[in-house]
């Protein structure tokens, strides 16, 4: 789902008022294993206002600030119970809250023997354009890859990236040219255009609960054979990375276009790990263990008290014993990409209906057939529009950013 509400004044105010100081940490601890791990997004910018604010569906059953250390700690502790293997924190930079909180959960996730590893956010206000996305870049590299607790695989620290689609293919490469060069890292992609596969070394869609209401039983397998038949196509060895999802609600946030997705007393939840399962990824994540504003946690809320950690130590420990191999890890993935379609709730549109005139969207989405509808709506203070299609010959909707 699309997270512009990050750029929100409340949050942001929220975020300006969290501080912490950096701590130390240096404790060694064995990384887990390439094959087979969950992780989970973690999101560090809570304060007391949020839990007044109105605009969460739910509660957790101890409303915390996210800076204070005995909240992380409460968090590994209960991830590391569900069988969760590292948190990705959503990471908008050095100089602003979520960077002094990623250096404490790494701390903190050093005690506890887990793990962390970061979302890059490129709709962070605190950066944007490429040469402040390379600063950024090189000092995470040096500074929290370098930590202890820091998620690596291989000895490469993974770095998951989200709204890659801000800048085109041939940007992407020179970044990773400048900033790492000989592909140090793991470097995670997030959307639905597998061209950017050719600079990044995997692919996961951040949301898998759409408008359309598409099952996950339908987007999950079929990503996965996506990602298998690109790697085929191209002699690559490109990581599936499959996302799974307790629910959907940002009504409250987005009271004009929010929509939600009913849990079904957990049945969504393991339809998502099933179809996960089934398209044979590396890795599982979860959306999320604590995105409140979306509705997506699995952190002990009161409406659900503990149900979904339950539910997730169920299905880690299903994934982990799993009957058939993942796909094997490649030491390194050469360098390739193109902007990454990712779905919106639907806003209101300002300009009518036209015929698709851009090809590459109408190939973006592979086997669906006809002529589409687009609708192009702007939403302030968004950094650019969306072209919501509609295929003629199919009942469903794509949403596909666009620059103004």
């Amino acid at each position: 789902m699309n997270r512009q509400k990050r750029r929100s004044a409340s949050i942001l105010s929220s975020l300006l008022t969290v501080g912490l100081c950096l701590l130390p940490g240096s404790l060694s601890f064995a990384q887990p294993q390439a094959e087979r791990l969950v992780l989970a997004f973690y999101y560090a910018w809570y304060d007391q206002n949020t839990w007044k604010s109105g605009r969460v569906p739910d509660l957790p059953l101890s409303p915390y600030t996210s800076a204070h250390r005995e909240t992380m700690a409460r968090h590994v502790g209960q991830a590391k119970q569900a069988g969760i293997d590292a948190f990705i924190l959503n990471w908008w930079g050095k100089n602003n809250p979520t960077n002094k909180n990623l250096a404490t959960l790494l701390d903190v996730a050093a005690e506890q023997g887990f793990h962390v590893a970061v979302d890059f956010d490129l709709n962070s206000p605190f950066m944007s354009g490429p040469a402040a996305y390379a600063d950024h870049l090189r000092y995470l590299h040096t500074v929290h890859a370098a930590h202890k607790a820091y998620l690596r695989v291989q000895n490469r620290p993974v770095i998951f990236f989200y709204n890659v689609s801000r800048l085109s293919v041939s940007a992407w490469q020179a970044l990773r040219e400048e900033v790492d060069p000989h592909h140090n890292a793991w470097w995670i992609a997030e959307g639905t255009d597998l061209k950017y596969l050719s600079v990044f070394d995997g692919h996961h869609l951040y949301s898998i609960i759409w408008p359309n209401g598409m099952a996950p039983a339908h987007i999950l397998p079929s990503w996965g054979k996506r990602v298998q038949t690109y790697n085929q196509q191209h002699g690559t060895n490109k990581l599936w990375i499959a996302t799974v999802m307790p629910g959907y609600d940002d009504r409250k946030a987005r009271p004009a276009h929010g929509f939600a997705r009913p849990r079904q007393d957990g049945e969504f939840y393991r339809q998502c790990w099933q179809a996960a399962i089934a398209s044979r990824p590396h890795w599982v994540v979860i959306n999320s263990f604590n995105e409140w504003l979306e509705g997506s946690y699995i952190e002990p809320s009161q409406a659900y008290g503990t149900l979904y950690l339950e539910l997730t130590r169920e299905w880690t420990a299903q994934f982990k014993k799993g009957s058939s191999a993942p796909p094997a890890l490649s030491s390194r993935s050469s360098p390739r990409l193109r902007p990454s379609p990712t779905p919106t709730p639907s806003p209101t549109p300002d300009l009518p209906d036209l015929i698709c005139p851009w090809p590459e969207i109408r190939s973006s989405v592979g086997s669906l057939p006809g002529q589409c509808l687009c609708r192009r709506f702007e939403n302030p203070p968004r950094a650019r529009a969306w072209l919501t299609c509609r295929f003629l010959d199919f009942p469903s909707w794509l949403s596909v950013p666009i620059a103004y």
